[in-house]
């Protein structure tokens, strides 16, 4: 590598290349090992510099075993310790905002929980103790434990007051709720396809002959070429019988013609889906399975409400064939819901925007966040 004759010379020249090397490592291959570097062993994660301590991780690991069976598994600790700097991150932004729980009003919840009452229902010291030394807790720990959950509580609550349900939008999950389509659908695989034109799409040696001359960047292996050219020629006229066929049934649904009409210029199967709910896969009636080229379809779900019973689509081009269909049962009103069913939509819908607006701000908490994690396992 370094042909000069001078030591010197040959030492600098291998010391800027193993330095050079060196740095490739650092900068790619190693981010985590130099953030680790220092780090205590019995620190299992820094979340903006402030420390968890292994105790504190296998306490929670021990508390979350009670709820995840194999809370105790190699592959289930990281995502335990997950949780556990989410809860950290949660508090640090607590902090932020400046909420506060006074120790009174941790001390009034122990003594409500009642684990900790006896048998005329007042709060037990002795039990709370017996308790504390069956899980090798501190008194100040699980106070602390506590009072964590108190400002996480207080925390979603004020995230939970702040979202409102409109009676717009229960009426429309009511009518979703209650909703029920079915529809009828034609369909021809790909597989068909290439079997009904079998005939119209075969290529003649002329034709691939005549493709060659007039494309002689294809010419890469004579061995090969021949069937290669044949395949591309096929495809071609295949997709113009495709694109032919397509164009005659959109027309037919342009003109608001009959699904029986367009169904017979397709040729292809007639089948019922079982019946579903707006926003629900659709499925085969006689098979079962799921319809993903229909459900995924956005001139299924353009369509679906403003078609007429026995209208046809326009034509759904998908991998696995082409697809149309008409519905035969169209059930949607909106109307106002009975009072039971108005509260529990309500708390549905806000249950869906509380935790939507949670997971949004904890992914922003996270992304906005230096987190190190130093978990090892014995």
């Amino acid at each position: 590598m370094f042909d000069s004759k001078s030591p010197v010379i040959k030492v600098g020249g291998y010391i800027i290349v193993g330095l050079f090397t060196l740095l490739i490592v650092v900068s790619f291959g190693m981010p985590d090992f130099m953030s680790k570097i220092g780090v205590d062993e019995n620190v299992v994660a820094i979340v903006n510099g402030e420390k968890i301590y292994r105790l504190d991780f296998l306490r929670y690991r021990d508390n979350m075993s009670r709820q995840i069976p194999d809370a105790n598994k190699k592959e289930m600790q990281d995502q335990i310790l997950n949780s556990l700097i989410m809860r950290k991150l949660m508090l640090q932004k607590i902090e932020d905002i400046g909420i506060r729980i006074t120790d009174e009003r941790v001390m009034e919840n122990i003594k409500s929980i009642p684990f900790f009452k006896n048998k005329d229902g007042k709060f037990d010291k002795s039990i709370l103790e017996r308790y504390l030394n069956y899980n090798h807790l501190a008194l100040p720990d699980f106070f602390l434990t506590v009072k964590e959950d108190l400002l996480i509580n207080e925390f979603r609550h004020l995230v939970i007051t702040g979202i409102g349900v409109s009676p717009n939008e229960v009426k429309t999950d009511y009518a979703i709720e209650k909703s029920q389509f079915q529809i009828k659908y034609c369909h021809i695989s790909a597989a068909d396809l290439d079997k009904r034109y079998k005939k119209d799409i075969t290529v003649t040696e002329r034709e691939i002959d005549d493709e060659l001359q007039k494309s002689q960047d294809e010419i890469k292996d004579p061995k090969t070429d021949r069937k290669r050219i044949r395949d591309k020629l096929e495809r071609q006229k295949l997709n113009k019988i495709k694109s032919e066929l397509i164009a005659a049934v959109d027309k037919l649904a342009a003109e608001k013609k009959s699904f029986n009409q367009a169904a017979s210029v397709l040729k292809g199967n007639v089948m019922v889906s079982e019946p579903f709910r707006i926003g629900d896969p659709v499925k085969s009636r006689t098979k079962g399975k799921m319809l993903h080229s229909i459900s995924n379809s956005s001139i299924f779900t353009d369509s679906l409400s403003r078609l007429e019973s026995g209208q046809t689509s326009k034509v759904i081009d998908s991998f696995d064939g082409i697809y149309i269909f008409t519905p035969v049962k169209k059930n949607y009103k909106l109307k106002d819901p009975e009072a039971s069913d108005y509260d529990r939509i309500q708390d549905e819908i806000a249950n869906q925007v509380n935790n939507s607006v949670y997971i949004s701000m904890m992914t922003s908490l996270r992304e906005e966040s230096r987190i190190i994690k130093n978990l090892k396992f014995n």
